[in-house]
């Protein structure tokens, strides 16, 4: 058996291990031949090519299926700066290795041999990104430390500053790595293989720069390794099925970009009848799962059917991915086979209310994938995905008809009271009346609850392969598992859910609320829940409903638990995605430079919040968190919290660049309003935010109580009402009540009205403002320094004299809003 292809790839994917490796100090070696040293010019050069070949040969761990191929494997990833034009495996890690770098000039990588390289940092992708605020001046200010990619944490995030970085950082980076290759497991068929060494190499080289000749080393070793296997991948394939020779001069199309989108995601989450008591509350997060879940499964549809491997993935996150693959005959004809079967299928399955959208009208010669011609292939791609929305299951609907007609003789029991779309299954039923849930359901919505919903939380593998025990598209089947699989025939992927070198690692959002030990064992909350849910076993580890979440506002007074039990229901994504990636970059947009801020992206939303979630917000609910925006549902004010701490942190994984920003909405309710409602009220929110268009094109803004802020806006205002709450809290000082505060709030009212709406006779506001502050708050015996003399001048400053606007008092329903609702009583 031949395993060239597989050899290409591994040889793409290591071909600049070296350069870590010899950063660190790790031994190279010897007597290998002296061509892999030679550049462009014929001068002896690229002396990490030998620690590359060193590397491979000495550290590294392959799996029993192609160990025999350990030599050849070295041989092919060191020769990429020299190769032998006859080998093409040699010469698709050379042409990759250009073209994920977006250059066809060689560059003298022997530079990067100097002390120097040891010090130097990566410098931030998303630093050099310029729209209208940003100038980036070469080479930057924000660097990343020599750390593991960590979950939730703040050390992966840029530093701003001139990189003082010890050379003894890297030899202590390469030992943990070295760790986590000699974990690797040698019996794993290669394609998981190959999944466990990307991710431990993500893990590891996502921080280290591929280069540090030239100005700019902002494009990591991960990104640039990782995408040169890709397109090593595709043109190998081209050139093998064809028996053609390869040569940088070649100017024929030979790569195709497969373009996938998962259309109407939020309408299948959101599209419950139901969306309160219990065992509901975990139908949107395992509806979010599933449609993760269907995306990768069919992704591993077409590159099984391709013959392909994951290295074809230059973008997977939030529902759409894009595929680099050769552009052959029988590629194309599969490639319809499979859009064909997938229409058939979603129609069955969906009944058009969920669709993928595949298209592969982009075709690549290797010019196409260099810098001055990748963004206008990317927009290409772009553009026909976009259009792909107007012609949803047009072959299945010319074939079939547009009539939707299945399960219609099997309508008699009726529809599913869920999902109001599948038709009610009787077994489904069954099981759902055995766990005390009444209602007549689908078998699709029995298995979200019962089986998803139930299982997510404690999975830690995510097997897809011949069997399991959920059914995808393509024929793929799914089971979580909380131990790994021992068996591996049949499977196509294993995604552990934690940092592991036996596999590829998955990154899911997955965090549901539960009840504590500490809130069961506190009769204050049980009482609560048991009133609200009724006269249920409560127990630590079940779920939340959004009942008990919205209970989660109150705050505990006088040893009361007081306050209103609204719920937040928070929807964000980052403003102008589309110009960031298409004008952002420039000139510069890369393979490479694209996968980094992709890949990131979607680190910081998929991971990073998620994490910081559950470790920090535990009772906020996340419904879906991936590719570029985010819906979550969660106790009011600890939202509110939440989306001004997720903003700053955004900024600052961004390098505080001003043309990177996002906005959100954020609608209160009561729980009982159904979520396909409270979604949408969020969506009118996030769209008003976006609709404020600051100079520049820049939106970054808030919508909350149907008002529009800047973020600053609403932490000052935020602040503000934590300063009235804690006024209220220690009244017998301040003098502050409930009252005073809705007092306060009819001011606001009458200001607004005399400002804005012109009406004359609420201009008293002010003086009633005064004559109440006189009378009721100040202290007639401390009149030169009341022990309430902080309240007073808060009160002065926005009630204040001699000015023709008060913007503070424009505002202050916020304010008193936040106070009013923490200390409201007897509901």
């Amino acid at each position: 058996m031949s395993f060239d292809l597989e050899t290409a790839i591994m040889g793409a994917l290591l071909h600049d291990i070296g350069k870590f490796a010899q950063r660190a100090g790790w031994p190279y070696s010897n007597g290998v031949n002296g061509d892999y040293r030679k550049g462009a010019d014929g001068h002896t050069a690229n002396q990490h090519a030998l620690f590359t070949h060193g590397f491979i040969e000495k550290d590294l761990i392959l799996p029993l299926e192609v160990v025999q191929q350990r030599a050849q494997i070295a041989s092919v990833a060191s020769a990429h700066h020299n190769p032998d034009e006859s080998n093409l495996m040699e010469m698709a890690v050379c042409v990759a290795d250009r073209l994920s770098a977006g250059t066809d000039i060689t560059e003298k990588e022997d530079l990067d041999e100097f002390e120097h390289s040891r010090e130097t940092r990566l410098i931030s992708g998303f630093h050099q990104v310029e729209l209208a605020r940003n100038q980036f001046v070469p080479p930057g200010d924000w660097h990343h430390k020599l750390v593991h990619l960590e979950s939730g944490s703040e050390v992966v995030f840029p530093q701003k500053g001139v990189p003082k970085g010890s050379p003894d950082e890297y030899q202590r980076h390469f030992s943990e790595f070295l760790t986590g290759i000699r974990s690797l497991d040698q019996n794993l068929p290669f394609h998981l293989y190959l999944d466990a060494l990307v991710s431990l190499l993500e893990r590891f080289t996502w921080c280290v720069p591929s280069d540090t000749y030239t100005l700019s080393h902002d494009v990591s070793l991960f990104d640039h390794s990782f995408s040169s296997a890709g397109i090593a991948q595709a043109i190998f394939a081209f050139h093998a099925h064809k028996n053609l020779p390869l040569r940088w001069e070649d100017e024929q199309d030979k790569a195709l970009v497969v373009s996938g989108d998962l259309s109407g995601i939020q309408d299948y989450i959101f599209g419950i009848s139901k969306s309160s008591g219990r065992g509901v509350s975990k139908i949107f997060r395992a509806r979010s799962f599933y449609l993760q879940s269907l995306t990768r499964s069919v992704i591993l549809t077409i590159e099984k059917r391709l013959g392909l491997y994951s290295v074809d993935r230059l973008m997977d996150s939030g529902g759409k991915f894009i595929l680099i693959v050769p552009l052959l005959a029988s590629v194309l004809n599969e490639l319809a086979r499979i859009s064909e079967e997938l229409e058939d299928w979603f129609r069955r399955k969906f009944k058009g209310l969920l669709t993928m959208n595949l298209t592969w009208s982009t075709r690549l010669n290797q010019t196409d994938f260099l810098m001055k011609g990748f963004k206008s292939k990317l927009d290409e791609v772009n553009d026909a995905r976009d259009a792909a929305k107007f012609f949803k299951l047009r072959n299945s609907l010319d074939k079939m008809g547009p009539v939707l007609n299945e399960d219609y003789d099997d309508r008699e029991g009726g529809n599913c009271t869920l999902c109001g779309i599948n038709v009610a299954d009787a077994d489904a039923t069954r099981r759902y009346d055995e766990k005390g849930l009444d209602a007549s359901i689908c078998s699709d919505c029995a298995q979200q609850i019962l089986d998803l919903g139930k299982d997510l939380p404690t999975t830690e593998y995510l097997v897809y392969g011949d069997k399991g025990t959920l059914r995808l598209a393509g024929g793929i089947m799914l089971s979580l598992l909380r131990d790994p699989p021992s068996d591996f025939s049949g499977i196509r992927e294993v995604g552990a859910l934690s940092d592991t070198a036996r596999f590829g690692r998955a990154r899911i959002a997955k965090h549901l609320p539960v009840l504590t030990e500490k809130e069961i064992s506190d009769k204050r909350w049980t009482s609560l829940f048991k009133k609200l849910e009724g006269e249920i076993e409560i127990k630590a580890g079940q779920p939340k409903t959004f009942g008990m979440i919205a209970l989660k506002s109150m705050k505990e007074y006088e040893g009361e638990l007081i306050g209103r039990d609204l719920l937040a229901f928070l929807k964000a994504d980052v403003d102008n995605m589309g110009l960031i990636f298409s004008m952002g970059v420039r000139e510069k947009l890369s393979v490479a430079r694209f996968a980094f801020l992709s890949r990131m992206l979607n680190f910081f939303f998929s991971d990073y919040l998620p994490e910081i979630v559950r470790s920090r917000y535990p009772d906020i609910y996340v419904v879906f968190s991936g590719g570029d925006d985010l819906f979550f549902v969660g106790p009011w004010w600890q939202t509110i919290d939440f989306a001004l701490f997720m903003r700053k942190s955004f900024s600052n994984f961004c390098a505080e660049n001003q043309d990177i920003t996002f906005s959100a909405g954020i609608r209160l309710a009561r729980p009982k309003l159904p979520m396909r409602k409270a979604a949408e009220l969020a969506e009118e929110d996030l769209k008003k935010a976006k609709q404020h268009i600051e100079k520049g094109g820049m939106k970054d803004h808030v919508t909350l109580l149907g008002e529009m802020f800047s973020w600053a806006e609403l932490e000052e205002l935020k602040n503000l009402g934590e300063r009235l709450d804690r006024a209220v809290k220690e009244s017998k000082r301040t003098k502050f009540s409930t009252a005073f505060l809705y007092r306060l709030l009819e001011y606001h009212r009458m200001y607004r009205r005399f400002l804005h709406g012109g009406e004359i006779k609420f201009g008293r506001y002010l003086a009633l403002a005064h004559y109440d502050i006189g009378r009721n708050i100040q202290y007639e015996k401390e009149k030169d320094k009341p022990r309430n003399q902080e309240e007073i001048d808060l009160l002065y400053k926005v009630f204040c004299v001699g000015v023709s606007e008060r913007p503070l008092l424009d505002k202050l329903n916020i304010p008193l809003f936040y106070a009013i609702t923490l200390n409201r009583k007897g509901e």
